[in-house]
């Protein structure tokens, strides 16, 4: 009985965690756009200079971008 109550409060947790991850995602910048920032600049590789055009974070270089939601 008390295992089960256990194994219960555990799958509600792991359950309640990956829903709160769900709901937000995040973009995130490539970590040489990120030192580039650091030191007061923009990166130049030709990569995130066209990412950055598009209004985006590259991908190549390790960023993320949040999917626009489909309406």
């Amino acid at each position: 009985m008390k295992f089960s109550k256990i194994l219960l409060v555990v799958a509600a947790l792991f359950g309640a965690s990956l829903a709160s991850a769900a709901d937000a995602p995040v973009s995130q910048k490539a970590k040489c756009d990120l030192k580039a920032e650091k030191a007061g600049k923009v990166c130049d590789h030709a990569c995130c200079v066209a990412a950055a055009k598009e209004g985006k974070n590259c991908e190549k270089c390790g960023g993320t971008n949040v999917a626009a939601a489909k309406h």
